[in-house]
Formats: structure tokens, C-alpha cells, sequence
């Protein structure tokens, strides 16, 4: 007996072992943590750049569709005459409580830098969360706001608005009270998947997806590692602002992409800098994660 329960033991450890450590990737224990001064930022002022008629909120990596502490953000897509532009609506809603917690207790040095943020381990740094996306003229731009240290190296690029190959199906589907169709395409090394609804014409989704004949409403890979999926479409007027935080030095999107894979993988490595392990009792300057990003190339 005491043998078989060894031996089942043993399957489920490797079982576990071999499951693909990618699938929650981006529910990682990574040393990269939120910056203070982003939320700090919110006391100063943001540039409104523009007013969107037209608000999508989109919950990302929802492990519990109910259950917001769960997600790893909740994101807004807003749509205005002249421009989108893709944010967190979790930090917008931290930043104006925050901000209004100034405002009644005055700029003391000890102030709550949470003060509202929900979702999964709200203190790390998720580039998908901290990155703004906006797009103008066809012409699409990240923010990338960097983590800790590296603050004051936040950094932009442009692009012309992504290509993608979509292969519209038949399959329909009902998603945030629309009906939707079925659209797949292969992009920068993954496979997608995609829910439009045409009832919404524009040609705009969740982070830089885009390029389909309606409002995409749900996106994933195959893989199932990333899902971005539509939970409330709102109409009003809702402020575009400036991106937040130190000024953005320019920058290309392959920088981009390797500065954000590399601090994920390794933090300490990357920026250069140590933790003390008091377990094994000395400075660790490497701390490798299994990580893997939405954009493979």
C-alpha cells in the first residue's frame, strides 16, 4: 500500500513537472515590483489629450470571471473621434482615489500607494498593466512605464498599426451581451483567436489587436496563456490623458520587447542590483523566472 501511494505520489509530481510552466507565466514571481512615483504622479496632473465617446473595459487573464482579485488587470480600451487609446483601468481609478486622498489629508510622506487597485499581486509590475497603447493617424504608439529603479527610463516607440491575416469563420458566439464572430490569424509567433461583433463598427480591440470588421470583444492565443475578453461597453465622455510618470525617452519596439522580457526573466541580472536571501545568508545578483511573452518575435 505504502508503495502505491509512493508511486502516485511520484506521477503527480511529474506531471506537474512537465505541465507547460508558460500557462501562468504572467502570474509571476518576478523581483520587478511597481515604482511608487507611478501612483504618486496622480497628485500632478495628467495632460488631457483627447475625449473618447465610447469605453470597453476588458478583464485580463481572468482566472474567475466574477471574482476581480483574479485578474491580472482590468483594462479600458477608450474610442475617441480622433485617436484609442489602451490603458489600466485599475491604475486610472487608483490614481483619482489616491489623488483625492491628497486632497483631504494633505501631501504627508506616509500616504496609501493602494488605494483602491484590484487584481492578481497588485505590487508587481506587469508590462501589459503599466504600458499605455495609443493609436493615431494609423500610427500606433506604446508607453512603456518600467518598474522600481528603472522609472526614470521609461520608454516609447511607434509603429504603423499591426498587420493581422484574419481568417473570418461561421462559429458565433455571445460574449458581454453582443453576438460575435469567429476570426483566427498567426501573429509575431502565435496563434489567435478572436470574438467581433459587427454591431460595434470600428476596427479596435484590446491592447494592439485590431484590423477586423467590428469591435473585437474576446482574444486569445491557443495556447491559452493570454486572454483579453470584453465585460462592460460604455457610452459618455471619458478624458484620454498624457502617459504618466518620467518623461519617455524614444526608443524601438525590438528594445521594447527585450528590456520587458529580460526584466521578467531576471530583475537582479537586468538592472543590475541584489536582494539578500537570509535562508542561504549572502546577496543574490540572479534570480531567473520562467517567463514568456504575448509577442514571441
Amino acid at each position: 500500500m505504502k508503495n502505491k501511494i509512493k508511486l502516485v505520489l511520484h506521477l503527480a509530481i511529474t506531471l506537474i513537472s512537465i505541465l507547460p510552466v508558460s500557462l501562468y507565466a504572467q502570474r509571476k514571481d518576478t523581483d520587478a515590483k511597481v515604482s511608487p512615483s507611478n501612483y504618486v504622479s496622480a497628485t500632478k496632473g495628467r495632460e488631457r489629450i483627447s475625449d473618447a465617446n465610447i469605453r470597453i473595459r476588458y478583464a485580463f487573464n481572468a482566472e474567475d470571471m466574477k471574482d476581480k482579485s483574479t485578474w491580472i488587470d482590468e483594462g479600458q480600451l477608450k474610442i475617441a473621434p480622433d485617436m484609442t487609446d489602451y490603458s489600466s483601468y485599475f491604475i486610472e481609478v487608483n490614481e483619482d482615489s489616491l489623488a483625492h486622498w491628497f486632497e483631504v489629508h494633505g501631501r504627508n510622506r506616509a500616504y496609501p500607494p493602494l488605494r483602491w487597485l484590484e487584481g492578481y499581486r497588485n505590487n508587481k509590475w506587469i508590462e501589459y498593466q503599466y504600458s499605455q497603447i495609443t493609436t493615431k493617424d494609423g500610427v500606433l504608439t506604446e508607453w512603456a512605464t518600467m518598474p522600481r529603479e528603472l522609472d526614470t527610463e521609461n520608454l516609447y516607440y511607434t509603429e504603423n498599426l499591426p498587420l493581422f491575416d484574419w481568417q473570418i469563420e461561421s462559429d458565433t458566439a455571445t460574449i458581454c451581451g453582443y453576438e460575435c464572430m469567429k476570426a483566427t490569424c498567426h501573429w509575431r509567433g502565435r496563434d489567435f483567436t478572436a470574438w467581433f461583433t459587427p454591431d460595434i463598427p470600428v476596427e479596435y480591440g484590446p491592447w494592439k489587436f485590431g484590423g477586423l470588421p467590428g469591435l473585437i470583444m474576446k482574444v486569445s492565443d491557443n495556447d491559452g496563456i493570454y486572454t483579453f475578453e470584453a465585460v462592460a461597453v460604455e457610452n459618455g465622455n471619458f478624458p484620454i490623458y498624457a502617459p504618466r510618470g518620467s518623461k519617455y525617452k524614444q526608443s524601438t519596439r525590438y528594445k521594447v520587447w527585450k528590456l520587458q522580457r529580460d526584466l521578467n526573466v531576471d530583475y537582479l541580472k537586468t538592472t543590475g542590483h541584489s536582494v539578500f536571501n537570509i535562508k542561504l545568508n549572502r546577496e543574490l545578483t540572479s534570480r531567473r523566472h520562467q517567463y514568456t511573452q504575448l509577442e514571441l518575435e
